[in-house]
């Protein structure tokens, strides 16, 4: 498990560090620009960068696993689930519509920060990998299970409106369905590992919050 482990780690911080690299270029070429851009996309931008960087340095510094999913599925399901609709961003232009490309940043700022939010809440219990680490079960986690792919449903979505097409609506509900499928290989090797798991799962829920619950006791982080 080690080796596979350090492995995974050195993979993913090498092809993480590129997209942070690629990400960060366009931000100075903006500076140089004689048409301003728009400041939005050029927020965006820098939080791609941040995000790609902050994911880089949490696989760097992460715990050692405790228990990993088996098999190639969960393999597959967690890289496609990651990088598909970077993928399918390159397959279809973007939209000329001011007005729809205003909503899709809209959208993929919101994700975006709250990704980021999710992913240090998170800590050095990261893995893009179905991997359990340490159960956290505070702050967003104490809300749904899974608050870090709500986040991220929020920047797919934008890049769906922002690249609209039959093509990128087709992979961006495939990127739900692996998503969801990545969520419950997470769920098994969390079950397996952590008998309290059990306990936090009746308590809390998968993915959309019970707004209308009684007054729970706030869990500590794990």
């Amino acid at each position: 498990m080690f080796n596979e482990d350090f492995l995974g780690r050195i993979a993913i911080v090498c092809i993480m560090t590129v997209l942070a690299v690629l990400s960060a270029i366009p931000l100075f070429s903006y500076f140089h620009q004689t048409v301003p851009a728009n400041s939005l996309a050029v927020v965006n931008q820098a939080l791609a960068t941040v995000l790609l960087a902050l994911q880089v340095f949490l696989t760097i510094s992460r715990l050692p696993p405790k228990g990993t999913a088996r098999g190639l599925v969960p393999r597959v399901t967690s890289v496609a689930g990651t990088f598909l609709i970077i993928i399918a961003m390159f397959l279809t232009p973007a939209l000329e519509s001011e007005a729809a490309q205003m909503g899709a940043l809209c959208l993929i700022f919101i994700g975006m920060v709250s990704s980021i939010f999710c992913l240090y809440w998170l800590g050095r219990s990261f893995s893009i990998m179905a991997t359990a680490r340490r159960l956290v079960t505070s702050g967003p986690y104490s809300i749904v299970r899974h608050p870090l792919y709500i986040c991220e449903a929020a920047f797919v979505l934008g890049m769906v409106i922002s690249h609209f097409s039959m093509l990128m609506v087709a992979l961006g509900g495939l990127q739900f369905l692996l998503q969801y499928r990545r969520a419950r290989n997470e769920e098994a090797i969390l079950r397996q590992t952590f008998a309290e798991y059990d306990e936090y799962a009746r308590r809390v829920p998968m993915l959309f919050p019970r707004f209308l619950r009684s007054e729970v006791p706030a869990p500590g982080r794990q």
